[in-house]
C-alpha cells in the first residue's frame, strides 16, 4: 500500500516515490490528454522504513521496485514490498506486498483541472493479510502548476475495508535546471469509520473514530542522470492524529511518528 505520485504534475519526478505518494502513477496528466507512444517506465526504491497513510508497516529498510505502463492516458503500474528486516507482522527476506493498479486520465477541460480515476488492487503474499481492493478518484488543479498544485483524492475500498479514506495534497515544484528539480509538499488523510475500524484496531478490538488520520511534510529532488535515466531522493515526516488513532498504532505497527525516506531509480523506456 504505497503513495500515490502524480507525475506529469511535475515531468521531472518520473522517479517518484509511490510509496510511501498514495497509491498508483499517473502518468500523462495534463488537462486534455493528447496522443502519444507507449510509455514504459521500470523503478526500484531503496526506503529506510515502509510508511503507508500514517501506518508504519516496517522500521527497517525495505526495497520497492516497480513497472509502469501508459498510452493515451491510461496506466498500468505493478509495484512491489520487499522486507530487508522484519515488519509488523514479523515478514522478512520476503515480499510482502504486491500491488496491482489501473488509471485513466480523463480527456476534459474543466478551468484547468485535471481529472483521473480508476483501481488498486493489494495483495499479501507472505501474510495473513486479505486481498483488498480500492476504487479512486483524483482532482488536480493545474491554474498555478508553476507554482503550486493542489489536489484532492477519494479512495474507497470495495472490498475488506468497506471505507472510504480521503487524501488532500498540495506540492510546489521548483525546476532548477534542465535536468534538476525538487518540489516540498503537504498531505493529510481522513477516514471513516467503516475504513479506521478495520485499519486502525486496538488490542481490545475498539476500532479508532472517524476524523484525520495522518499528516505528512515531504520534500523530493530529481536529477536526470542521462538520457531516460533519472535519480530522485526523498525525506518525509508522517505524523498521526491523537486520541484513537494513535493508540492503535501502538498495536499494530511499529511507530506513530516517524521520519523516513529514501532513493530512487527510474529508467524510462
Amino acid at each position: 500500500m504505497k503513495k500515490m505520485m502524480t507525475i506529469g504534475l511535475a515531468a521531472v519526478f518520473a522517479a517518484g516515490f509511490a510509496g510511501a505518494q498514495d497509491d498508483v502513477v499517473i502518468i500523462d496528466q495534463s488537462v486534455v490528454v493528447e496522443p502519444v507512444e507507449t510509455h514504459v517506465t521500470a523503478e526500484v526504491a531503496v526506503m529506510s522504513s515502509y510508511v503507508w497513510r500514517g501506518q508504519v508497516y516496517n522500521n527497517d529498510m525495505v526495497i520497492q521496485p516497480q513497472i509502469s505502463v501508459s498510452d493515451h492516458g491510461v496506466s498500468l503500474n505493478i509495484w512491489g514490498n520487499y522486507d530487508i528486516g522484519h515488519n509488523n507482522t514479523d515478514n522478512n527476506g520476503d515480499f510482502s506486498e504486491i500491488d496491482f493498479s489501473l488509471a485513466y486520465t480523463l480527456p476534459i477541460d474543466i478551468n484547468e483541472m485535471a481529472f483521473d480515476i480508476g483501481l488498486i488492487n493489494y495483495n499479501f503474499p507472505n501474510s495473513d493479510g486479505d486481498s483488498t481492493t480500492e476504487l479512486f478518484g483524483t482532482a488536480t488543479i493545474l491554474s498555478w502548476k508553476d507554482y503550486v498544485v493542489p489536489s484532492f483524492t477519494i479512495f474507497g475500498d470495495i472490498d475488506e475495508a468497506d471505507g472510504i479514506y480521503a487524501l488532500f495534497d498540495i506540492v510546489a515544484p521548483f525546476q532548477i535546471s534542465d535536468y534538476f528539480a525538487v518540489e516540498a509538499g503537504f498531505s493529510m488523510g481522513y477516514g471513516d469509520s467503516s475504513y479506521n475500524s478495520y485499519y486502525w484496531t486496538n488490542e481490545d478490538g475498539k476500532g479508532a473514530d472517524k476524523g484525520i488520520n495522518d499528516y505528512n511534510f515531504y520534500c523530493n529532488a530529481s536529477y536526470e542522470l542521462a538520457e531516460n535515466l533519472t535519480a530522485s531522493v526523498n525525506l518525509t515526516y508522517t505524523m498521526l492524529e491523537g486520541g484513537s488513532v494513535r493508540d492503535a498504532a501502538n498495536d499494530n505497527y511499529e511507530a506513530k511518528d516517524k521520519v523516513w525516506g529514501g532513493v530512487n531509480l527510474a529508467y524510462s523506456f
